[in-house]
């Protein structure tokens, strides 16, 4: 009787420890617990408005593949877009968004795409397009005059961009440093502008936003080979990673004191 006892005591003390966290549950939901959430929401700190300017110290422009293919007369793909250009002035703009950024002490990085004559670093079974076009028309090449730099974007003497050539991913940050770059400079702040709206800027830019960058995407120094998808991006999911401005705003954010 004595063992019959202690069983049955050590069964109820066992479920009594099971029952409690069960009770706490169903007060949750049925309201015990959850009434205090608003007021512990409220006891949070208000959260901060988006900022009017930014230290030039702590912000870098990354210029997402202003090669000779895209922005040349003579590029694979500038017929393409010779239209738009003509109409947004994309390329106008965006060279002097660079001359804004370097004079202001913004820190402007080029990233670029390029690969090995053979394409040899690449999956060749590869079930996306983005890497089996480019082995299909044996384009982007490094050390080719496609894959250069755009000659307006160039840095001179005494500019300070730093150039991160041979990307073979879509994103400006995967394999290439640039993430190490930024955070040894104390950057915080990334605009991100170029090649093309719905590829690899966007891209860059969802990389920013999930390494922690406070990230701006520069809408009118972007393009692409839908436009009307690209600018449907841009109102509908380019918000949730980054603040979707103008060239000209992001410059009056980074000049002004």
């Amino acid at each position: 009787m004595n063992t019959r006892h202690g069983i049955r005591s050590t069964l109820a003390r066992t479920a009594a420890r099971m029952a409690a966290p069960v009770a706490l549950a169903l007060g949750c939901v049925a309201g015990s617990v959850l009434p205090s959430l608003p007021a512990q929401a409220q006891a949070l700190t208000a959260l901060p408005a988006p900022a009017t300017s930014l230290k030039p110290e702590e912000t870098a422009l990354i210029v997402v593949d202003f090669q000779n293919n895209f922005a040349a007369e003579k590029g694979e793909h500038y017929p393409r877009l010779a239209a738009q250009y003509r109409q947004n002035h994309m390329l106008e703009k965006s060279i002097e968004m660079v001359k804004k950024a370097r004079a202001a002490g913004v820190q402007v990085i080029h990233v670029t795409e390029g690969y090995s004559p053979e394409y040899r670093e690449l999956d060749w079974g590869t079930t996306g397009s983005f890497h089996r076009a480019q082995i299909l028309r044996q384009a982007w090449k490094a050390g080719t005059w496609a894959v250069d730099l755009y000659e307006p974007l160039k840095p001179a003497a005494g500019d300070t961009d730093i150039l991160i050539p041979n990307r073979i991913a879509a994103s400006g940050f995967v394999s290439n440093g640039l993430d190490t770059i930024l955070k040894s400079r104390g950057i915080r702040n990334v605009a991100v502008m170029g090649f093309n709206t719905e590829i690899c800027v966007y891209a860059t830019v969802l990389s920013a936003h999930d390494l922690g960058y406070r990230t701006y995407a520069l809408s009118d120094l972007m393009i692409s080979f839908r436009p009307e998808f690209a600018s449907n991006m841009l109102e509908a999911v380019y918000p949730y990673f980054s603040r979707v401005l103008t060239g000209d705003a992001f410059a009056q954010m980074v000049t002004r004191k």
